[in-house]
């Protein structure tokens, strides 16, 4: 009896062991960029886009992080998600009514008793060692109450200073749901690597190619591994989102895509080992 005991745990342990066997056929070369979901993704004891969030990513081994890209009135770049500043901190209104100074006494409110702040892309920048062995998505969100006009050219200004402060051009990835804010893009330097966040696949699809970008930025539950194919086959990049779960990283894995921006960082990384 003992003896079929132990011949099943090490059963168990042999099989618990076993490292998926992925095919990855994509245009990184067989490689999945592993990148953190804002930080660590959601439900991490940090904030998203906290620098203490992108920071445990970078150190748990993604090769970058994702982050959501806000302008202040006086063209500060800055992480944080949400339209309204009262969806989670201690302040209220658009990121674009404050100044950096006015914004720095902003904190979460989502984990009390500890205060973390709103991060400036500098900050973030400025503070990461060996900065360009990763790589870092701009999602970037347009919230203004302004000339929409004025304000894109601001906020595109603005990213190309802090790509060329820090010699990040072969290290950010830049995506808007916007394709106006995209075509500006293009147009203000041709190297920028752009991609759609579409409502589904085939508006994304087509606003890629008539734009020509790098590629798009889609919802793993909203992307056959086909698709993935097909895209593949006209040179644009598919990153997926929305992998939660350890299942759902496994899922995204096995369609081959270029990037995958994950709330389970370490489980993707001990995965794609």
């Amino acid at each position: 009896m003992k003896r079929q005991l132990l011949i099943c745990s090490l059963a168990f342990v042999f099989f618990s062991c076993q490292k998926d066997n992925f095919t990855i056929t994509n245009l990184n070369g067989g490689k999945i960029t592993v990148l953190g979901h804002a930080g660590m993704g959601i439900g991490n004891t940090y904030p998203m886009n906290s620098y203490e969030s992108i920071l445990k990513c970078l150190n748990t081994g993604a090769q970058g992080s994702e982050m959501d890209v806000q302008l202040t009135k006086d063209s500060v770049l800055v992480a944080y998600h949400s339209r309204d500043l009262s969806d989670n901190t201690n302040l209220s209104g658009i990121v674009h009514a404050f100044t950096w100074a006015e914004l720095k006494s902003a904190y979460y409110t989502s984990t009390p008793y500890l205060r973390y702040s709103i991060l400036s892309l500098d900050e973030l920048f400025s503070n990461i060692e060996n900065l360009h062995d990763y790589v870092f998505t701009f999602d970037c969100k347009l919230f203004t109450q302004e000339n929409a006009t004025t304000y894109k050219k601001t906020y595109i200004n603005s990213i190309a200073k802090i790509i060329d402060r820090y010699d990040l051009a072969d290290n950010v990835y830049l995506e808007s749901q916007d394709t106006d804010f995209l075509l500006r893009l293009k147009q203000k330097n041709q190297s920028f690597k752009l991609f759609i966040y579409p409502s589904s696949y085939d508006n994304g699809l087509s606003k890629a190619l008539d734009l020509g970008l790098y590629g798009i930025t889609i919802s793993t539950d909203d992307i056959t591994k086909e698709q993935v194919e097909e895209a593949h086959r006209n040179n644009l990049h598919i990153a997926l989102w929305n992998t939660h779960s350890k299942r759902r990283n496994k899922e995204a894995v096995d369609k081959s895509p270029d990037f995958i921006q994950t709330d389970r960082v370490a489980h993707l990384v001990k995965m794609l080992e």
